[in-house]
């Protein structure tokens, strides 16, 4: 009898090791036999699944479960991941230099029905990390800015909008990503701060949060010593259940970032990195698109049931995940309207540093750059010039140009009266290739205006100063168009230098 009832049990807790898991997988071909097999919580969606026939794979996921938890990173900006064929707005810097709540509120709210039209359930947002280091090499534009009053607002404004249509935003990633020098998707960063200037900034906008009753966060896979020298928040019941549950008073879902990344990867194997991760506190684990890594997490943690984790945390995650299904909300944009939102928030988003505006287009060469399609394709500056400057010239170069493009582009520029060019930088330091293109553009001594489409302060990084210097916080084409328009004197930008650091 005693066998029975211990086969009993293993039996059970394979069934239920499931509820802590969101898993994900590469390309539009569901796995079957993998879901039905380990019945995970849910599902995280990526740019692969969501390429040509997103619907249907959410309707392929919901035939198989119509339970599972279906969850999208839609922040707006490059974190984007349900991005073809919908209106792609702005990052949340832009959206926080508008200073104007109501606005980051509504465009919260589109793109909650983005993921509500999708069929999804879950806005992996708003991103509350207080981008305090400039070097950030993950956040930047993705943060409502330096300021932790500001990104509190803001990310509390994101979240009641996204609330409104129907889907649950979840704040990230606590207890702040804001302050690292290394990317957690690599290695496992390190914030060495006291626990006094924790509280006046990475834990401010998350308190805030909290107080107002939102039902999920996302964990950090960072080390801050003085919360917990051992373990990285994700895995640290000190932060997890010592601070966040008990001190904080939350009560909401707690989810991990991918467990996968190298903060995690790298120093602990995923199956006791998972077991440890329940212990903290954390109620869903989010796994890559890996079957063979999200099995031996599934049968870790059916091992670790009843012995080491308490059969009744795994109903609490699962309560916890039923209690982040998408609502009742409403979704009244249409296209045309999410578009002028869209727009709206990217004029509003623009920072004019310095240099009279508007500018003429004839005799004017736009130099733009291409960058990355990684986190989607977009128009580049040259592209785009035609139509909102007439008479200008375009001349398209890649992200780190090239000394055969930096010579084609100065011979251009010779035969032009003045110059725009594009700068970017947000992932990794500024690029090496562009900083060349700029000091030979000033050496040429004509009118320069550089765009920053990226994080704005690219001028620390420049041997000189431009003529005018605008700020987008961003390069999605909406971005792009809003530049143009600001040089070309459509309109005045009234944007907020929100990023830090001297303006």
């Amino acid at each position: 009898m005693r066998l029975l009832a211990i086969l009993a049990g293993m039996g059970m807790a394979a069934a239920q090791a499931g509820n802590f898991l969101i898993v994900s997988f590469k390309g539009e071909e569901v796995p079957v036999a993998l879901l039905k097999e380990i019945r995970p919580a849910g599902v995280i969606l990526y740019p692969s699944n969501l390429r040509r026939d997103p619907q249907g794979v959410v309707a392929r996921l919901r035939a198989l479960d119509p339970k599972l938890l279906l969850l999208v990173d839609q922040e707006g900006g490059p974190f984007t991941s349900y991005r073809e064929g919908v209106v792609r707005f702005p990052s949340a810097m832009a959206l926080s230099a508008s200073g104007d709540e109501g606005l980051v509120e509504r465009v919260g709210w589109a793109l909650g029905c983005q993921v509500r039209r999708l069929g999804a359930d879950v806005n992996l947002a708003p991103v509350l990390d207080v981008n305090t280091n400039p070097d950030n090499p993950i956040i930047g534009l993705r943060s409502f800015g330096a300021d932790p009053e500001r990104v509190a607002r803001m990310g509390l404004a994101f979240a009641r909008g996204v609330l409104r249509s129907g889907a649950k935003p979840v704040g990230k990633h606590f207890p702040g990503h804001g302050d690292t020098g290394v990317d957690s998707h690599l290695d496992l960063p390190r914030v060495d701060k006291p626990k006094e200037a924790l509280e006046g900034a990475e834990l401010l906008p998350f308190r805030r949060y909290v107080a107002a009753g939102m039902p999920a966060l996302m964990t950090a896979h960072i080390l801050f010593p003085a919360l917990d020298p051992k373990y990285p928040a994700t895995l640290s019941a000190k932060i997890l259940t010592g601070l966040l549950r008990r001190e904080m008073g939350f009560t909401g879902a707690i989810l991990t970032d991918d467990m996968a990344m190298g903060a995690i990867k790298r120093h602990y194997g995923a199956g006791e990195a998972a077991v440890l991760a329940v212990k903290a506190g954390a109620d869903l684990l989010l796994l890559e698109p890996d079957e063979a890594a999200i099995r031996e997490v599934h049968a870790r943690l059916s091992q670790a049931l009843g012995q080491e984790i308490p059969l009744s945390r795994a109903e609490e995650a699962r309560r916890r995940a039923q209690g982040l299904k998408a609502g009742q909300g409403e979704c009244p944009f249409t296209p045309k309207e999410e578009e002028a939102l869209a727009l709206e928030a990217a004029r509003r988003g623009v920072v004019h540093r310095f240099g009279p505006l508007p500018i003429p287009g004839q005799g004017t060469l736009v130099l733009g750059l291409r960058i990355s399609d990684r986190y989607g394709a977009e128009p580049t500056l040259a592209d785009l010039a035609p139509q909102y400057l007439p008479g200008s010239r375009g001349l398209i170069l890649s992200e780190d140009p090239t000394p055969v493009e930096i010579q084609k582009a100065l011979a251009e520029a010779r035969k032009a009266e003045r110059l725009v060019a594009s700068t970017y930088r947000w992932l990794g330091g500024f690029k090496e290739g562009q900083r060349t293109l700029v000091k030979e553009l000033l050496a040429l001594g004509k009118p320069l205006y550089l765009v920053a489409l990226g994080n704005p302060d690219d001028l620390r990084f420049l041997p000189g100063k431009p003529t005018g210097y605008l700020a987008t916080h961003g390069y999605r084409a909406v971005q792009v168009r809003a530049a143009l328009e600001a040089l070309a004197g459509v309109y005045a930008p009234t944007g907020q230098w929100v990023f830090g650091g001297e303006p």
